[in-house]
């Protein structure tokens, strides 16, 4: 290739060179030939009747584009301004037919049935054969052309593949939501190809006896790539040639002209391509003719390309973001979270639980070796978080209040446990440890009460199996001191609604290393590392997902931005980096939201307690009558879910009934039980005793705007 690139380039140089020293004469040149390359577009048509492959859903082609890219050689004859023009090639094809469907139903990631929107495509590739022979009529430098086209397709295949556009919960059984059905040599296709060729083109006078011809074509096809289908091609094409002419001088000629021969000569050394110029040798030729004599001075060297391994580059990272897998897709801009404001009393659960036949603390709850740092204030506006955290704000509590004091309640399994009192003792004494080695809680303000003979719990869970098992291992916590045990407080945080998008894709395809030899892809934000990905070997492609959490980072962390960056390194330690951010978009809604949990209802029961009403008569004492007030209950997945749902319902109906007692004109939009197959806000599952406590509750929401609250 690099011989024949070369050769051009000397060619090009001495014609140009041979031209500037010639002088008064004209060629006539009847006949040329030459060699170029030409490339269009490729409009096919069918008659309705292309289906998919492989893909029984996917409705029918009807038409599609294509691409076609080849190299030529060319022959014309012109004896007058009518002649004959002749081509012959290879011209590589291709075909694209897409089509698009929604008429099936599936579940989006909200549960709503949505359309399923897939994209079909078929894509061929048809390698032909190509040869043209046209009547050419010359009106100056310009020709235009027709005549029969013929074409050999060599070898066609296709391809038929699938994707899924929206929604974008549900993927293939590969997990991705794309596939290919078929990927084979076309079957029963018309090998032979016929039509109608016409163009037009323009010879360029580069010397006196070579031109630079471009020309445009169409191509109109008389035979089908498959009959069943009626599967045509329409073609237009762009050409370009470079011809050389054959005919008589007129004149004398005096030619000059240098002839350069070039040896390649491999070395590995990193030095690229060097040529070393060889020495010169001149002659001088007479060609004697009947009409002209043609003198040419030639100038022959031998030239030394000496072709070394390419100069080093320098580790050049890149990366691009899109919102999928394709670069065509769009580029992410931002990431966009949204959230209201929110005020909260979380419930304190007064209950540590215990594994079987175990009293120490179990890993899931925090245990602080310094109380240096800590404060309630900063935890996750979730529940479950809180009961994590359960021994440390009590702790806290009694630190800030020398007065107060706790009883602590230790209780085992009847079943499993025989109702053991000695393991309910040492329950109860590993957490009175805590409470004092680590919040310096003075053991005459921590009560001890633990049954000599029986230690279940007063009121049993009752379900024989492993959940029920587990709640019975507990130690209860209660406090004659309100604050204590009161719930935690969060006024007016931002709670996380939406977020987009939920994942991202990074391309790093421009990326410039040689012999890598490691690669981070990090994702930041402010300090916190949200991702990181690395390897040896750099994949094209990068996912990124956000989760819930990292999205209500993102909102909380004001004034930060997500940074991706690029780390690279090759194997003489050189180093590249690129970072990227991304800005993040938060928008806040003009409602506020304040929200009450109450805690807890025993066991199949919808009882209001006196500790309940008192927490509602507190709630509800300033509020507005156009203030809108939701209730929802909810329960565990203990027992029958039909009774589980009818048992949410009373507790909703239970506190609906005691607020209206009190404020009459309340607005009321929502009185309802979600039973089991609902999970209260901040609990992820009923797998933990505590979340199930923490699900029998009824929860009361009241939305004001900021105007009301203000």
């Amino acid at each position: 290739m690099r011989r024949l690139l070369a050769s051009i380039i000397i060619l090009c140089v001495s014609c140009v060179y041979v031209n500037a020293q010639t002088e008064n004469y004209v060629l006539y040149n009847p006949i040329h030939f030459g060699i170029g390359i030409q490339g269009g577009l490729g409009l096919h048509s069918t008659n309705g009747s292309l289906r998919c492959l492989g893909d029984p859903a996917c409705p029918t082609y009807e038409n599609g584009t294509g691409g076609l890219l080849g190299i030529m050689g060319n022959i014309e004859w012109m004896p007058t301004d009518w002649g004959f023009r002749g081509s012959f090639g290879f011209t590589y094809n291709s075909a694209s037919m897409t089509v698009t469907d929604d008429k099936a139903r599936v579940k989006d990631a909200n549960g709503m049935i949505v359309p399923l929107v897939r994209e079909h495509a078929i894509s061929a590739n048809m390698p032909m054969i190509m040869m043209d022979l046209d009547l050419q009529k010359t009106m100056g430098n310009t020709r235009v052309f027709f005549g029969p086209s013929i074409g050999l397709l060599i070898s066609p295949s296709w391809k038929s593949t699938s994707t899924i556009v929206s929604p974008n919960n549900v993927t293939f059984n590969s997990g991705k939501n794309d596939t290919t059905f078929i990927d084979e040599s076309i079957p029963n296709v018309n090998t032979f190809q016929f039509g109608l060729g016409m163009g037009i083109g323009h010879h360029f006078p580069i010397t006196k006896d070579m031109v630079l011809v471009p020309e445009i074509s169409a191509s109109i096809p008389f035979s089908q790539i498959l009959s069943g289908p009626n599967w045509k091609q329409t073609s237009i094409i762009l050409g370009v040639s470079l011809r050389w002419g054959m005919g008589a001088v007129k004149e004398e000629v005096f030619r000059r002209a240098e002839l350069i021969d070039t040896i390649e000569v491999q070395v590995n050394e990193r030095i690229g391509s060097v040529i070393i110029e060889g020495q010169k040798k001149s002659t001088k030729n007479i060609e004697e003719f009947e009409t002209h004599k043609v003198i040419t001075e030639m100038t022959e060297r031998t030239d030394t390309l000496k072709i070394g391994l390419p100069p080093k580059q320098s580790p050049k990272p890149d990366i691009r973001l899109f919102s999928s897998q394709n670069e065509t897709s769009e580029p992410i801009e931002t990431i966009r979270v949204d959230g209201q404001l929110v005020t909260e009393a979380f419930p304190i659960l007064p209950m540590v639980f215990f594994s079987e036949s175990d009293a120490s603390l179990h890993s899931r709850y925090k245990q602080l070796r310094t109380i240096e740092g800590f404060t309630s204030d900063d935890l996750m506006p979730l529940v479950t978080e809180h009961h994590k955290e359960i021994l440390n704000i009590i702790g806290e509590r009694l630190s800030k209040n020398a007065e107060s004091s706790i009883r602590l309640r230790g209780f085992s399994d009847p079943t499993t446990e025989k109702s053991d009192c000695d393991l309910a003792r040492r329950r109860v004494e590993t957490i009175q440890q805590y409470l004092t080695n680590v919040w310096n809680i003075g053991r005459n303000r921590i009560a001890l009460d633990v049954e000599r003979r029986s230690c279940s719990p007063e009121n049993p869970t009752m379900s024989r199996n492993t959940q029920g098992y587990e709640e019975n291992r507990r130690v209860e916590i209660s406090s004659e001191y309100k604050d204590i045990l009161a719930p935690v407080i969060r006024s007016r945080y931002i709670e996380l609604t939406d977020y987009s998008p939920k994942e991202y894709y990074v391309n790093t395809r421009e990326t410039v290393v040689e012999d890598l030899n490691h690669w981070t892809l990090s994702e930041m934000l402010g300090d916190s590392l949200l991702k990181v990905n690395d390897g040896t070997k750099l994949p094209e492609w990068n996912k990124l997902p956000i989760s819930k959490e990292q999205a209500r980072m993102m909102q909380q962390m004001r004034k930060q931005n997500v940074k991706v960056s690029l780390f690279i390194q090759d194997r003489d330690g050189e180093i590249g980096n690129i970072e990227l951010e991304i800005p993040i978009k938060r928008d806040t809604t003009n409602y506020a939201i304040q929200r009450l949990s109450l805690m807890h209802f025993p066991v199949q029961q919808s009882t209001l307690d006196r500790q309940g009403r008192n927490a509602i008569d507190e709630f509800v004492k300033n509020l507005e009558d156009n203030a809108s007030i939701s209730i929802k209950g909810y329960s565990d997945n203990l027992g029958n879910a039909q009774s589980n749902l009818e048992l949410s319902k009373e507790r909703a109906e239970t506190v609906y009934k005691y607020i209206r007692s009190i404020k009459p004109k309340s607005n009321f939009i929502e009185v309802d039980g979600l039973g089991s197959t609902a999970l209260p806000p901040g609990i992820r599952s009923h797998e933990l005793p505590e979340s199930r406590f923490l699900s029998r509750t009824v929860q009361i929401e009241i939305i004001r705007t900021w105007k009301n609250l203000e």
